[in-house]
């Protein structure tokens, strides 16, 4: 009788242990709330929910409900008051009621410096053809954020710096693959008396997104859309700044599997 007892106990300890295993892997790392929202924390005894500067936690039948007000903060949940589990981070949004809309909007994309779409041969003065770009590591989808220690946000810029060089070697920083590196470059001087590297750039791209909410108390708004590529690079495009305009779609073109 008395093994019966000692191994039901042993059950009923091993069974008591995993619900609370359980419950305690199951404590979100953060939650996301609305002001004047509960969020409940399931709990077991001895588990308790301490609040914090700007949280107030209450428990109710294994239940804990969190109120707090906006901003950034977090409870802390333990173990008979003594032993800390886990901090769970609460992030708590201000109540807001916005309009929805569902409006199509252009989208003006202005690239962190100067992006690399191609390059080609400039024919010198001498009607030789010449590559200044070759051998300084520069490739396609690669971005000019420097000229002589200047910084490069245009393509007006890029080419004012490159002319003022007078055919002297410049200092070019650019952006490869998030390393920024460093080369030097000789401009050739064409025959119209422009100075040229044989790189094509763009400093801006466009697309289309939707939308979805208006705020008219902060009139902000929310939109949806996908990450924007560049049309020559296929690579996306890192974004310094940008704009909607107003847009109207003309034509649908249908995906095709390649």
């Amino acid at each position: 009788m008395k093994k019966i007892f000692t191994r039901l106990l042993l059950v009923f300890f091993l069974i008591v242990v995993y619900m609370y295993v359980l419950v305690i892997s199951n404590l979100p790392d953060e939650l996301i709330v609305f002001q004047g929202e509960n969020i409940s924390i399931k709990t077991l005894l001895g588990l308790s929910v301490q609040q914090g500067d700007t949280v107030e936690a209450s428990s109710n039948n294994g239940q804990t409900s969190i109120t707090a007000n906006p901003g950034k903060t977090s409870v802390k949940v333990s173990l008979f008051d003594k032993f800390l589990i886990k901090n769970v981070n609460v992030d708590v949004l201000p109540k807001t009621k916005v309009i929805p809309v569902g409006t199509i909007a252009g989208v003006k994309l202005y690239t962190s410096g100067v992006l690399v779409v191609g390059m080609s041969e400039i024919e010198g003065m001498d009607n030789q053809k010449y590559k200044p770009y070759e051998n300084t590591g520069i490739n396609e989808g690669d971005r000019i954020i420097k000229i002589n220690e200047m910084p490069i946000s245009t393509t007006e810029e890029l080419i004012q710096s490159v002319n003022s060089s007078n055919g002297q070697s410049i200092e070019i920083e650019y952006v490869h693959e998030d390393e920024t590196k460093e080369c030097s470059i000789t401009p050739t001087q064409t025959a119209q008396n422009e100075y040229k590297l044989g790189l094509w750039v763009r400093d801006s791209a466009a697309g289309v997104g939707t939308v979805t909410f208006y705020d008219p108390q902060t009139k902000s708004f929310g939109a949806l859309g996908h990450g924007i590529t560049d049309i020559d690079t296929e690579q996306l495009i890192n974004i310094a700044s940008g704009e909607f305009v107003t847009t109207r779609i003309l034509n649908i073109t249908k995906g095709e599997e390649r």
